[in-house]
């Protein structure tokens, strides 16, 4: 009678154990309800769990109560131990007498072990953990307890198996929730920036006119010359300038207030429940945050024209947001179009001080093209105007020059195919700057076509003869003359004569032949006599 009584005993603690173990999806919780439960079975407190490491391939011990808490962590290892044995034959192992087993686990920590069971947890017929249980006190494992241990590794292994799937369901479910949220980020924010981007501040704009906003103020704000920046320092350094832009606004609005960068050069702020007296105090804030930051980046300074419009009388009317918007872009467009000429001067100085700054121009180089290039004009009997414009070329004609990378400009040896590719840009590149700078205006074309050769094999357009402006004419012979005389990274300066006879050489081919005679005159009955 006493056996029935056992057996239906085991059998509500299985029947409980099952309901336990099912009703644990995570899978530490699992693994601490498997030893309680384990435990319960046959009177113990002192077991773990050890697991399949899928990276390392090896069972290490997870989870554990009771004599085995300081275990937590050890790899076991086939063999060695009960759990050795398991993980050999896949098979439970027990051990009723510990202290005098032979392949026990050596060491001192081990002595208070009585006895000791490791099952196998399976998935598929594949061992994927063991669990195992000990006494410190003179008791054993029966039989009995030992056929419903092995029932409970199998209703644990089938626990194991939901947990890791619930697990890793979790995790797709977490994984896809962080990607809809980079995605939603993204369909929202300015890449470069980080600000929220022109669909977003529509969506906006949009809410607060439904939402009948009482006030509504929109600030517009223009990096001014970004097109000239790009063109001839690059995109990179105008990415600069549009990320100095956005952390001055980030830095000048409230938490609550939309800031939006909506085109090229363009950016927005929304801003709800404002006055105009609020506008203007944070556009004041914008334009100071600029001269700071200028004081710090002469280098490259940031030009910023701001123009704000307010919205809504307080009483709940509508706000029509695009007129509230176009009024605000008229505002700034003002701004602009006040600041466009010393804006555009300010970078153009910047550019020359870029050139000096990377000593490009070498010590002396402007004053002896104009004088140069000059006399030459002069000989020729050119008007007053033209020498004037021939020698503001003598001082520009090299400034696009500001947008070669370093590497190029300043390489020792001789560029690749690419490298003299990329710098025959900076024709192109200055003839941008001069078009962008009123004084220039005149001598934009002339930089333009200053590598020409009387050959036709110059560029950017492969001009011949006279069809070369005669003022490139004249910059060329001065220049190269001035080049070969003058130390490079590349080389020593050649004396006078060689310089001379150099020209004499490439007349005809790269120079305009008559001006080569006039100008060699010139060297050989002047420059020379007077140190040039």
């Amino acid at each position: 009678m006493a056996d029935i009584y056992r057996q239906n005993a085991y059998l509500n603690a299985l029947h409980n154990t099952a309901l336990a173990l099912m009703n644990n999806l995570e899978t530490r919780e699992l693994l601490e309800s498997m030893i309680r439960q384990a435990g319960d079975l046959v009177g113990t407190e002192n077991g773990f769990v050890a697991l399949l490491d899928e990276v390392t391939n090896e069972f290490t011990l997870k989870v554990a109560l009771g004599f085995y808490v300081g275990h937590v962590g050890n790899v076991i290892t086939p063999g060695f131990g009960v759990m050795g044995q398991v993980l050999l034959t896949g098979e439970t192992c027990i051990v009723n007498n510990y202290s005098s087993w032979p392949m026990r686990m050596a060491g001192t920590e081990y002595e208070p072990l009585y006895s000791v069971i490791g099952m196998p947890l399976k998935a598929n017929g594949q061992l994927v953990g063991i669990i195992g249980l000990g006494h410190i006190d003179a008791k054993e494992f029966s039989i009995e307890e030992c056929n419903v241990l092995s029932r409970f590794a199998d209703l644990a292994s089938i626990a194991l198996t939901n947990s890791k799937l619930y697990t890793a369901l979790q995790q797709e479910l977490a994984e896809r929730r962080l990607f809809e949220k980079k995605l939603q980020y993204i369909s929202y924010h300015d890449a470069l920036t980080g600000l929220y981007n022109r669909a977003y501040f529509k969506r906006e704009m949009a809410r607060l006119e439904t939402a009948k906003q009482k006030i509504v103020g929109i600030i517009l704000c223009d990096v001014d010359g970004l097109k000239l920046i790009n063109d001839t320092l690059g995109h990179e350094q105008g990415d600069c300038l549009l990320n100095a832009a956005a952390e001055i606004i980030k830095a000048n609005i409230s938490s609550s207030d939309i800031a939006a960068r909506i085109g090229g050069d363009e950016f927005a702020i929304l801003l709800s429940d404002a006055d105009s007296e609020l506008l203007e105090d944070i556009c004041d804030k914008l334009r100071n945050a600029v001269d700071m930051y200028n004081v710090g980046h002469l280098e490259l300074p940031l030009s910023m024209s701001v123009g704000y419009a307010v919205g809504g009388s307080g009483d709940g009317a509508a706000i029509h947001m695009d007129e509230l918007f176009r009024e605000a872009d008229d505002n700034m467009y003002r701004e602009k179009l006040h600041r466009s000429r010393s804006t555009r001067s300010a970078i153009v100085k910047a550019l020359i001080k870029a050139l000096e700054v990377r000593d490009f121009i070498t010590e002396g180089h402007g004053d002896r093209m104009q004088l140069f290039a000059g006399d030459l004009a002069f000989t020729l009997e050119l008007s007053e105007r033209r020498i004037d414009d021939i020698k503001l070329l003598a001082q520009f004609h090299d400034i696009g020059k500001v947008g070669i990378p370093d590497r190029i400009l300043f390489k020792a040896g001789t560029l690749t195919l690419k490298e003299q590719v990329e710098m025959q840009r900076h024709a192109d590149i200055g003839y941008r700057i001069a078009q962008s700078i009123s004084d220039l205006i005149p001598i934009a074309d002339f930089i333009l076509k200053h590598h020409e050769w009387w050959n036709g094999n110059g560029y950017p357009i492969g001009l011949k003869g006279e069809e070369i402006p005669l003022e490139c004419r004249i910059i060329a012979v001065a220049d190269a003359y001035d080049a070969m005389t003058s130390d490079r990274p590349y080389r020593k300066a050649l004396p006078a004569e060689a310089a001379v006879a150099e020209l004499r050489r490439q007349a005809g081919s790269q120079f305009d032949p008559a001006l080569v005679a006039i100008f060699c005159g010139l060297v050989e009955n002047r420059y020379r006599r007077d140190g040039f």
